[in-house]
């Protein structure tokens, strides 16, 4: 629980819209925001980020199923959609958020953000993780 109290209070300082968190010592933040800084830290970390605490401001179904392929332990969102709360609670992941939306909207906030829809085609956090690899370029 430690991690997480780090995490959100480094994430609250206002600078940051992303932070992780792992034995009381932060491993990544990032003040870019979308889903590439959280899918650029699971690539690069790969298996130190297993039992990770991430606060991240927004939280939705790709995110979720990025923690879940990293072995995320505990999530901190300021705001989350409710199915990525549903399906990190389902996983046995500790998860709190400040505030709790329907879904996730695009930046211009005429639908859903293009994200959220590739999460639920995904299926898999592992067939997510493919099709953001794809999207954002194979390993470096």
């Amino acid at each position: 629980m430690r991690d997480m109290e780090i995490a959100r209070s480094v994430l609250e300082e206002g600078v940051w819209s992303l932070v992780i968190v792992k034995d009381g010592l932060v491993l990544f933040r990032s003040e870019e925001h979308g889903v590439a800084p959280f899918f650029e830290a699971v690539r690069s970390m790969d298996n130190s980020l297993h039992n990770a605490a991430v606060a991240d401001r927004i939280v939705g179904s790709a995110v979720a199923m990025l923690c879940l392929h990293a072995g995320i332990a505990s999530v901190y969102a300021a705001v989350a959609s409710r199915p990525a709360l549903d399906l990190l609670q389902q996983r046995g992941v500790l998860v709190t958020s400040r505030d709790v939306v329907p879904h996730i909207s695009n930046r211009d906030g005429t639908g859903s953000c293009p994200f959220e829809l590739l999460a639920r085609n995904a299926g898999s956090p592992a067939h997510l993780y493919s099709a953001l690899e794809a999207m954002f370029g194979g390993p470096e």
